[in-house]
């Protein structure tokens, strides 16, 4: 098991990924049985529709600000605010403007 998608150097974490217009871009950065940890750039208005995880998951928002909507809540985050989902839970993330999160995620509950 190895890191993916990061120097080996020192480097910005908002430098990991890029922000295209129109586009939602992801790149893995760990990945194996037990967690998921990847970073994601996400173009103005642009969104991810409802998802969920069998496990827990973590969300960083590196730069800009996003709302991750639930049943029960909309979460207005900005840089540098982290968030937890809960395993199960149906969640859509939205970008008014761009911005760049890191996502962690654990496979099992």
């Amino acid at each position: 098991m190895t890191f993916q998608n990061i120097p080996d150097r020192p480097h910005k974490l908002e430098d990991l990924i890029q922000i295209i217009d129109k586009q939602v871009l992801s790149a893995a950065i760990f990945n194996n049985d037990d967690i998921n940890i990847s970073i994601f750039g996400f173009a103005d208005l642009e969104n991810i529709s409802e998802e969920q995880y069998a496990g827990d998951t973590l969300f960083y928002i590196i730069t800009g600000t996003c709302t991750i909507k639930t049943k029960n809540d909309n979460l207005n985050l900005k840089a540098g605010d982290i968030c937890k989902i809960e395993k199960n839970t149906l969640h859509e993330i939205h970008a008014e403007n761009s911005f760049k999160m890191l996502q962690i995620t654990l496979k099992k509950a």
